[in-house]
């Protein structure tokens, strides 16, 4: 690429930033969006405009909100998790900022003023002369063979590690004291007194299993244990259960409905009606209200029955412990409680609304197996993710294109035309490619056998890392680089380290531009909300009838962490690689972690702001 393309990218993207900006100050302030702007003081009971100014929503207010926004108050309003990951880019920004401090103004210059890529130029009497761009004369490729001025980006690397180890030996004992902190507050949460046992053995003809989980903890742990709540196999409890709320749904949909027919020249209205064939299409008309009336009543007894079925006959090989002091309790999920691994396997219990309750009674030879398949899916996923990820980069250039598809000459050689489009189709390409996995990779790792959400989440994350790194980082690097030079690999196969060597660094430039698309447009978009706004006014229009269901649309969630933390560790992989191979991806990614900290911030801590101005 080149600079007019570059600078074209990042200008572009600059501009949707700041439009983006402009939209997120007029939209925050507007009362019907208060759902999506400010969904936990509407959670809980309070006014968003109450003892506030809706002009205070500037286009630099929130910068401010976000700056004065403490830690505890991130704590109180995103919790623990919330305040780790803002750790994580403060920390990761003080590494790009320490670093570029020595490498910009030594590096730059060390590299600019030699001419190794010029000479290189010369020797093949002026053919790649266009085959480097400004931006590659700053970068290690233009440092001549065996040069001394090599010692400045050899010395660099020590620099960057150096700045590496010691900023994350201090965000470890930031994080370490402020979760010690979280555990030793006076709010009494459930799962701090209890512990998660797996593989409970199968208890003698007269014991069930709760007595004996009651009898083997009573004796192991006689002065703290309390109680045991065994796990049940409630699915078929579970079906009725829905069952019945889902026609609690219909009944209070179908009234609204009712009582919006009713007008002064009709007021008695028309009653709902509904087929009960399939999918509602077929089958005889009945009348909503009452049918579901009818349905529930019929459901609520077998509901009843099914429960004390389950309580009696459905015990499952796993239980929750309590005990009467979180020390007890924390003690004992650090504590090996058979000689055997595959027995009594005990860990520190989840919070109730975290629990997958399905994979609690799975035992651990049947995880072990799921482990072993799920990844071998993945590997194979990663691996041959590659090969489309390989034709995006070799085939998204407008050389290929106009070669593969020549009725597209005359668009792409228009002048406008072809700068945008060779700033931003490959880029483009790539991130909508990877928006389709995170899914399959979230069900993958429920599949394994993971009792908590918020673990499940970490397991995905983990995946989606080391997809986003072999596919992206090393597909989009080594990729091009053996497509662009594949005659010279087939004529000379030894040759492949020297010129990857002399490649590499012309790779900076695309993630130059990756890293610019990905914090100015997609930072633009998180901070405008307009994805979730659009989504909740459709749901409110055309899909909610009941108040129930608008708090469903609008039900804050998290900030997810399976896609995010690994998208920013993929920036953390280019930008330490690249920072002395090409230093001035440095302001890059200074800008990325920045920007993503005020942001992230400013959703994490905006409604308790707001609360405390109240």
């Amino acid at each position: 690429m080149d600079i007019a393309s570059f600078v074209t990218s990042l200008l572009t993207s600059f501009v949707i930033f700041v439009v983006l900006v402009l939209v997120f100050t007029w939209l925050s302030r507007r009362p019907c969006n208060a759902p999506v702007y400010y969904p936990s003081l509407l959670l809980r009971g309070l006014d968003p405009w109450e003892g506030r100014s809706r002009g205070t929503r500037s286009p630099v207010g929130w910068i401010r909100q976000a700056l004065s926004a403490s830690e505890t108050d991130v704590v109180a309003t995103g919790g623990v998790d919330a305040a780790v990951y803002l750790i994580f880019l403060s920390s990761v920004l003080s590494i790009l900022v320490f670093s570029g401090i020595v490498l910009l103004p030594v590096l730059l210059p060390v590299a600019g003023t030699d001419n190794a890529l010029e000479k290189a130029a010369g020797l093949n009497n002026g053919k790649a002369a266009q085959n480097f761009t400004q931006l590659e004369r700053l970068a290690l490729g233009n440092v001549q063979k065996e040069s001394s001025r090599l010692w400045a980006f050899l010395l660099s690397v020590y620099w960057v590690s150096f700045v590496t180890y010691f900023v994350l030996w201090k965000s470890y004992k930031h994080v370490s004291n402020l979760r010690a902190a979280a555990r030793s507050t006076s709010d009494v949460k459930p799962e701090e007194f209890a512990v998660l046992v797996r593989d409970v053995p199968v208890p003698p003809p007269d014991q069930t299993i709760k007595d004996s989980v009651d009898s083997y903890f009573r004796a192991l742990h006689p002065d703290t244990f309390y109680r045991s709540m065994v796990v049940m196999d409630h699915t078929k409890a579970d079906k009725i259960y829905q069952e019945i709320e889902s026609h609690k749904q219909k009944i209070a949909r179908a009234e609204v409905v009712y009582a919006e027919s009713k007008t002064a020249s009709k007021p008695e209205g028309t009653k709902p009606t509904h087929r009960i064939g399939f999918l509602g299409l077929i089958g005889k008309k009945v009348d909503t209200i009452e049918y579901c009336n009818d349905k529930i009543k019929e459901l609520v007894p077998k509901l009843e029955s099914e429960q004390k079925i389950t309580l009696r006959e459905k015990q499952q090989q796993a239980a929750i412990v309590f005990f009467n002091r979180r020390s007890a309790a924390a003690s004992a999920s650090q504590t090996l409680h058979a000689q055997m691994y595959d027995r009594w396997t005990v860990m520190q219990a989840p919070e109730p609304r975290e629990i997958v309750w399905s994979n609690l009674s799975k035992k651990i030879y049947e995880r072990q197996i799921r482990q072993v398949v799920v990844y071998a899916i993945v590997f194979f996923t990663v691996v041959f993710y590659m090969v489309p990820i390989t034709a995006i980069s070799a085939l998204t250039t407008l050389e290929k294109l106009r070669e593969k598809l020549p009725f597209l000459k005359v668009v792409v050689d228009q002048k406008e035309i072809k700068t945008v489009l060779q700033a931003y189709l490959p880029q483009l390409a790539l991130i909508v490619f990877l928006a389709l996995l995170p899914s399959l990779l979230m069900f993958l790792s429920k599949l394994e056998g993971i009792p908590s959400q918020s673990h499940t989440v970490r397991a995905a994350a983990g995946k989606y890392f080391y997809f986003v790194v072999f596919n992206v980082f090393l597909g989009v690097t080594i990729g091009s680089t053996l497509f662009s030079a594949l005659t010279t690999i087939i004529n000379n196969p030894r040759g492949i380290i020297n010129m990857l060597a002399n490649s590499l660094p012309g790779s900076a430039t695309f993630f130059l531009t990756f890293v610019a698309l990905k914090f100015f447009v997609g930072y633009g978009l998180e901070l405008s909300r307009l994805v979730p706004l659009i989504i909740f006014h459709l749901k409110r229009k055309y899909l909610c009838k009941t108040e129930d269901d608008v708090k469903a649309a609008w039900a804050p969630s998290d900030l997810g962490y399976n896609t995010r933390v690994p998208n920013d560790m993929l920036i953390v992989t280019i930008v330490l690689c690249y920072s002395v191979i090409a230093p001035l991806i440095i302001p890059f990614g200074v800008a990325y972690f920045s920007l993503g900290w005020l942001i992230a911030k400013n959703q994490v801590s905006q409604e308790l702001l707001s609360l405390t101005q109240v």
